[in-house]
């Protein structure tokens, strides 16, 4: 499927990642994220017939900017993790000699895909529509609950509030063969199934 190149650079993209996010891991978004998101966009990228090695690249780097959200920048803004993932990334096209081998236009897309995979209508490119159901998919099922908790640390108000946020996250799944994925694996029961329980048991008796 790849040329020599091609393998080298994922295989450089990889290790990047992993030694990046490896030293400020983030609960629910860490380099586990995002292998399972880049292999997600694999799978969807060779049934819609969109570019399957910029969205693997896409899949790898959606989050490397995931460890510095929160912190203030100059004035006192606090960028959100695409955005800084976005300038993570454009730094390393511009200045790291190994991504020479990718073109401008592919780097371009990637950076689009990276930039805008929390915005569900950003799709100039069909490798942006990709990447944004491949990171869907790992929100849901069991590894979806899992992940919520660990991000959220096991807050309880928290985590209801983004179980409800699924619903919305459902809506948004895009390609047909994430749709497929989705339905065929049904991705959806254990975020329903986990909502239910925790629901019920705010339910007390009634007394006058």
């Amino acid at each position: 499927m790849y040329s020599k190149e091609q393998k080298d650079i994922i295989k450089y993209t990889r290790a990047k990642v992993l030694s990046h996010m490896g030293q400020s891991p983030v609960d629910g978004h860490g380099v586990d994220h995002a292998i399972r998101v880049a292999t997600w966009a694999v799978e969807i990228a060779k049934k819609e017939k969109a570019n399957v090695y910029l969205c693997e690249i896409a899949g790898l780097l959606h989050d490397v900017g995931r460890a510095l959200e929160g912190i203030d920048n100059d004035g006192g803004f606090k960028k959100r993790h695409h955005e800084l993932s976005y300038e993570i990334c454009q730094d390393w096209f511009r200045n790291d000699e190994a991504f020479t081998m990718l073109s401008k236009q592919e780097k371009l897309i990637i950076l689009y895909s990276i930039r805008y995979h929390w915005n569900n209508v950003a799709d100039k490119y069909l490798e942006a529509i990709v990447l944004r159901d491949a990171d869907k998919m790992d929100l849901f099922g069991k590894i979806g609950i899992v992940r919520t908790e660990k991000y959220l640390n096991y807050d309880r108000e928290k985590i209801m509030l983004h179980m409800r946020f699924r619903t919305d996250d459902m809506f948004w799944i895009r390609t047909e063969t994430a749709r497929k994925f989705f339905e065929k694996q049904k991705m959806f029961d254990p975020i329903l199934n986990y909502t239910v329980k925790k629901l019920k048991e705010d339910i007390h008796p009634i007394d006058l």
